[in-house]
């Protein structure tokens, strides 16, 4: 099972203030790769962990400098990867609560369980060692091997020659994105819906940079590894998985799971707004995207969309203020019908897909970041940031920033007030495009 950090909003917030003034005191459609399928889509057969798991090919104790690649990747991910033990959660004590509650059987025979807790092909597709209590194994994520097992020891295999075979191509940012969202936020095949909330299941977030700085390193990213795959900076794939996360959520709206009555399912709302808000006080008040709501009123989960206006100022500024107005529609729309939220999500839609290939032009410098993080900062000091998700999505964006940011530094030695200088210089250039895009 995921496990979610206890942090309230109002920590949250409270440390997003603290670093925003930190930096003040200084100085007074659719998922854009809907043709590629997913690893379980595909119909590669998968032949399992212990085909791969040998001494000489991936099963290596130790990692090898004589190689391209670590073979020591099965070791790497049975004994640090959580991904290893996600079926093993399912018998848990609190897999197995979930489940009762929910009158599901065994958890470890559930589909809706084991979609995402396992590597759940269909029977035609599992090979002879195949075996589901492996969990997320490296088939869930780099497909079926049966086409291309063979030639990925061979000498002259390559990244590109294998995702050509049938390999899921990983290292592309954009479909690593897609393929981590399709469990840790959900799709149209597998979500993790209120009710297995209510029955338990951790709510899921999501950002791309952060869940790859957890995981334990099973590749080396060296020059060897620049010259056969894709590579990109921090910066880079902290944006990317911003858009494909407003994307996956924007397409789910417009999807079954918004039904035809306007029940929508619960989960695609902001917790929140019921949860841990207590009504005691008065805590309502319009925000960057709800200032065109009532009271009362349940909004989407808007974490995602607003780092994506904060990318879209820097890739693709003409863009930013429909966005805006776009994010603003949608979240009227939530208290109206079915009919509203899908014709706004799908206009969002359309405005993201293009930033998204702004964002894929884009040449990425280290200005990139700092700039990305004087905006964050400065929306952060203006009350941008009030509910719990946005706070969640601000406090990752800002630790990752600032950690790229300091490579950006012309004098890595300086004192630390001299950095926060020079990142401050860069919210003042950024405040005139942020004053813009509120009109």
């Amino acid at each position: 099972m995921v496990r979610e950090t206890r942090i309230t909003a109002h920590s949250l917030a409270t440390l997003l203030f603290v670093l925003a003034g930190a930096l003040s005191l200084r100085s007074a459609g659719a998922t854009t790769n809907e043709s590629i399928p997913l690893p379980y889509q595909a119909p590669n057969k998968h032949v399992g962990v212990a085909t791969c798991a040998s001494s000489v090919c991936h099963g290596s104790v130790t990692a090898s400098a004589g190689h391209d690649v670590r073979l020591d990747e099965f070791v790497t991910w049975s004994h640090q990867d959580k991904h290893s033990q996600a079926y093993t959660a399912l018998a848990s004590e609190k897999g197995r609560s979930i489940a009762a509650k929910l009158g599901i059987g065994d958890a470890r025979t559930a589909k809706v369980c084991l979609d995402c807790h396992s590597d759940n092909v269909s029977a035609a597709q599992r090979g002879k060692d195949f075996t589901l209590s492996d969990g997320v194994s490296c088939e869930a994520c780099h497909g079926g091997a049966a086409p291309w097992l063979a030639s990925d020891s061979a000498r002259e295999a390559s990244y590109r020659g294998n995702v050509a075979r049938g390999m899921y191509p990983t290292a592309d940012v954009r479909e690593r994105a897609t393929l981590c969202l399709s469990c840790h936020y959900g799709n149209e095949d597998k979500f993790a819906t209120h009710r297995m909330m209510g029955a338990g299941h951790p709510r899921l977030s999501f950002e791309l940079d952060t869940f790859l700085a957890l995981q334990p390193p099973h590749y080396r990213l060296d020059e060897g590894y620049q010259r056969r795959k894709p590579a990109y900076p921090r910066a880079q794939v902290w944006a990317y998985g911003q858009i494909a996360a407003a994307q996956q959520q924007l397409q789910l709206l417009q999807g079954p799971l918004v039904q035809a009555s306007f029940v929508p399912e619960l989960a695609l709302l902001d917790c929140h707004s019921c949860h841990e808000n207590p009504l005691h006080r008065s805590a309502w008040s319009h925000g960057l995207l709800t200032s065109l709501t009532q009271p009362g009123s349940i909004p989407f989960p808007e974490g995602h969309l607003k780092m994506v206006l904060v990318i879209a100022r820097r890739v693709d500024e003409s863009a930013a203020p429909d966005i805006l107005s776009l994010g603003r529609a949608l979240q009227k729309a939530a208290g109206e019908n079915r009919e509203s939220v899908t014709a706004a999500s799908a206009r969002l839609a359309r405005a993201i897909a293009h930033t998204a290939e702004a964002a894929q032009r884009h040449h990425w410098a280290r200005a990139d970041t700092t700039r990305m993080l004087a905006d964050i900062v400065a929306a952060g000091s203006e009350g941008d940031y009030r509910d719990y998700i946005s706070a969640e999505q601000a406090v990752m964006a800002i630790e990752l920033l600032m950690i790229d940011a300091a490579k950006s530094i012309r004098n890595l030695h300086a004192p630390p007030g001299n950095r926060l200088e020079a990142l401050q210089g860069q919210r003042s250039v950024q405040s005139d495009n942020r004053m813009r895009t509120r009109e």
